[in-house]
């Protein structure tokens, strides 16, 4: 009989207490949304896969090999042909092709089952579905069945730190950098990471993490846990948080965890993302205007004084009209901007296209460009022609009239 219901009545924990206590067989659904989908399959209440719609298990696997040095790109690509003519399991070929060892096999596969179901306790809401089964597919020669009191047991860990973690560590695109240290860290087997909470306690607190400062022998040399000095190694700025999972090959709690012991101890901090020129030509209107609303009011304020004390009608006569030279210049100095995102976007078009678009709102529905970016600054939409030689982009004066400052002629790239 399947067991089906949601995970807001029935979560995550009690749902695979239920399948191990009860030694079942079969294939357990969850889904959060339409992307996220995992499922996981059972042998008498012990875990033996686990797979997710938008991270295919051999995909991830093939992925994180490459990435952490132990399968070349060639090799995978080598695999991937043998596997679109024989449809044989990837791990199956990597190791009868020799490209990788049976044992490396076994633990990359371990590392991206037990990441695929630890993701699964984070989940509060989705719907669940439990098919019992007399017999399931699973890869017998390569998969371990897991113990599924101790992936509940890890998993009920990780869901208590992890909220630590992420005030530091936010999303997987952040990027670290090391603080240079006057000489190497190294490995002590007997290193052992304090808890999160502890850690978590150090910052900003002087006196303890004085007294943890970086675990710092007699001779000054910092010592690192294994799984630390794995993480540390890979840090170089230039990596992200994602980058360095794939790369060092561990979960993705564990790299995470390593990072956060790493800015406790200040052995790395976080590179600021730079801000491009066109970012910061975007910006520019709206730091303007934040700087006007700071000075607005008090300049009203003179305004009104003087308009009363000095001239003889009421001063709201005096607040620039649609057609005063003011709102002309406004319109044409942002309307100029929005031309050349237009013009960025016809670029980056023809760049992935190899021709120029029909249309800009070919453009926008290519995902380039927004739906509000193919409009001038009163609202009226942007003018738009190609031709063989190039395209021209315009927009229209406050007034509705085309202007020779607001037209742009371009030459098709490439030619």
């Amino acid at each position: 009989m399947a067991l089906t219901g949601t995970l807001g009545d029935f979560p995550v924990p009690d749902i695979l207490q239920l399948i191990a206590l009860q030694k079942k067989t079969g294939y357990l659904t969850l889904k959060a949304s339409e992307n996220e989908v995992v499922t996981v399959t059972f042998l008498d209440g012990m875990i033996v896969g686990a797979d997710s719609l938008n991270k295919r298990l051999e995909e991830r696997l093939g992925h994180v090999l490459t990435k952490s040095g132990k399968l070349t790109r060639e090799e995978l690509s080598k695999a991937l042909e043998i596997q679109k003519r024989t449809v044989q399991r990837l791990g199956y070929i990597l190791v009868t092709e020799g490209f990788i060892e049976k044992e490396t096999l076994k633990q990359a596969l371990a590392i991206q089952m037990q990441q695929t179901i630890y993701r699964l306790f984070r989940w509060k809401t989705g719907e669940y579905n439990f098919q019992p089964q007399e017999h399931v597919d699973w890869d017998k020669d390569n998969v371990e069945p897991m113990s599924t009191e101790s992936i509940m047991m890890e998993g009920v860990r990780i869901v208590d730190e992890w909220p630590l973690i992420e005030k530091k560590i936010p999303n997987f695109d952040v990027v670290f950098e090391k603080i240079p240290l006057p000489q190497p860290p190294i490995v002590d087997e007997r290193a052992e990471s304090i808890g999160l909470e502890e850690a978590w306690d150090a910052f900003g607190d002087f006196s303890a993490s004085h007294k943890k400062e970086s675990k710092k022998a007699s001779d000054g040399v910092v010592r690192l846990s294994q799984d630390e000095m794995a993480v540390y190694q890979k840090v170089n700025g230039i990596l992200t948080v994602q980058e360095l999972i794939d790369h060092c090959g561990m979960s993705e709690f564990d790299t995470c965890k390593a990072l956060f012991e790493l800015l406790n101890r200040q052995l790395i901090k976080k590179v600021e993302a730079a801000v491009s020129p066109e970012e910061e030509e975007e910006k520019m209107p709206v730091r303007m205007l934040q700087g006007l609303g700071i000075v607005a009011p008090y300049i009203l304020i003179v305004w009104v004084i003087l308009s009363v004390l000095l001239i003889p009608f009421h001063p709201l006569d005096h607040f620039p009209s649609k057609m005063s030279p003011y709102v002309k210049d406004h319109h044409v100095v942002a309307t100029r901007i929005l031309i050349h995102k237009a013009e960025k976007g016809v670029w980056i078009y023809q760049i992935f296209n190899g021709d120029l678009p029909p249309s800009l709102e070919g453009v926008a529905e290519e995902g380039i460009l927004q739906n509000k970016d193919l409009y001038d600054a009163s609202g009226n939409p942007l003018i738009y022609e190609s031709t063989e030689e190039g395209y021209t982009l315009a927009g229209k004066s406050s007034d509705g009239n085309l202007m020779d400052d607001l037209t742009l002629y371009s030459v098709k790239s490439g030619d």
